[in-house]
């Protein structure tokens, strides 16, 4: 059977203890310290069952009495998991997450209030987890949930993030029609929706090649993103010096890339803030030829805040690429190849496009190290195909690659 969720946990913890005579203190053990009895009680915290059945053992009642009745009404059962799942999802344990939610998608007769919400933070915790096959799953099944709501604003979310997921898969084709069909949603919405959708639309077209057209779009972005803040506005800014990136535009990069690092905010989003730190590192890195202290700095920003978020899939793959691009540029051709190797084994938050990147650097490193033909031959691969799916941003980054190894080598 299920514990019971927030705020209905807390609300039983609290009367049973004050019914009893007791202090939160008096509940403290093994696990169980006061102040997680207090965030327990005023519902700010998921509940174990381990710690469910201790409290209980204090208490005197059964252990049983934490748990869902069968006779609960399927809106107080799923009212009770989608809050559980929100604050495990908050305190940063995405698999408790996932369980709960799970749970709360499988309950009949759930009214699209709820379901809307189930699935789309159960989406999120599975983007937390870098499971992002999972994660589009979560969000097809939203789709018809969002279409029955009559909601905008939901349909033109689900359909980017969808588009966004295309994307890190690797379906290029699939990413720019999904985003196509948010910004038609879009159309005679908020200015905030359609910047939504063209933020994954501008993002499929770079991962495409198709960079007239991302250019395009980035523009009008900017434009619809000029009223906004927080992370809407740095994801907007982001977007569009991925853009200029990938015409190799670093000195216009930048600048964008310095603006949304100073308006991104740790709290509300650790991930989005840490992620624009190591694409602050590459642009800097390239602009300024040489590794800075203040792309060092953003590095181990990154880096820290990172390994703060309990819960998420390992080590990043965009890390290990970001500090094997610091490797290669000291010249640390073995740590280099050592770090891109990590970050191509990495599933997780890093595109398509940047793994293809990646796997450039990696052969490069490999040439000068003194690889030879097996490297050569890789570069060349990657190049023809980059060519043939009209990706010529990858393909001349390849070749590039590929000339000067054979100019130093020679």
């Amino acid at each position: 059977m299920e514990l019971l969720g927030q705020p209905e946990f807390g609300r039983l913890l609290r009367r049973l203890r004050i019914e009893r005579g007791l202090s939160q203190a008096d509940l403290v053990g093994p696990k169980v310290s006061a102040s997680y009895v207090s965030r327990l009680e005023s519902g700010g915290r998921a509940v174990t069952r381990q710690a469910a059945v201790h409290l209980a053992e204090r208490l005197g009642v059964a252990a049983d009495v934490f748990q869902v009745s069968p006779g609960t009404a399927a809106t107080d059962r799923a009212s009770a998991l989608l809050a559980a799942g929100v604050t495990a999802l908050d305190d940063g344990a995405p698999a408790e997450a996932v369980r709960l939610l799970t749970t709360c998608a499988a309950l009949p007769d759930v009214s699209p209030a709820y379901a809307w919400q189930v699935l789309w933070y159960l989406a999120r915790a599975y983007e937390r987890l870098g499971d992002v096959p999972a994660r589009r799953d979560a969000l097809e099944r939203l789709r018809p949930v969002a279409q029955e709501t009559g909601i905008t604003h939901l349909r033109v979310r689900v359909l980017a993030a969808l588009s966004g997921c295309d994307r890190m898969l690797g379906d290029t084709e699939g990413a720019i029609a999904r985003a196509r069909e948010a910004l038609t949603a879009a159309q005679d919405a908020t200015a905030e929706d359609q910047a939504e959708a063209l933020t994954a639309l501008a993002a499929a077209e770079v991962e495409a090649g198709r960079l007239g057209e991302a250019d395009e779009h980035a523009g009008l972005l900017l434009e619809r993103a000029a009223g906004t803040s927080g992370g809407r506005r740095v994801r907007a800014l982001w977007t569009a010096a991925t853009v200029h990136a990938a015409r190799d535009a670093h000195d216009r990069a930048l600048p964008l890339l310095e603006e949304a690092l100073r308006i991104a905010d740790a709290r509300s989003d650790l991930l989005l803030w840490a992620r624009l730190r190591l694409a602050a590192v590459s642009a800097h890195v390239e602009v300024h030829g040489e590794v800075t202290e203040q792309a060092e700095r953003w590095c181990r920003e990154a880096e820290t805040a990172l390994a703060m978020m309990d819960g998420a899939a390992g080590r990043p793959a965009e890390l290990d690429a970001t500090q094997a691009r610091i490797a290669f540029r000291r010249g640390d051709l073995a740590g280099a190849v050592r770090l891109c190797r990590e970050a191509l084994a990495t599933s997780g938050t890093m595109s398509h496009h940047d793994r293809v990147r990646t796997e450039i650097l990696l052969h490069e490193a490999e040439l000068a190290s003194g690889a030879g033909e097996p490297a050569a031959a890789e570069l060349r691969r990657i190049a023809e195909e980059a060519t043939r799916s009209g990706n010529l941003d990858v393909a001349a980054r390849a070749w590039k690659a590929l000339a000067e190894a054979t100019a130093k080598g020679a």
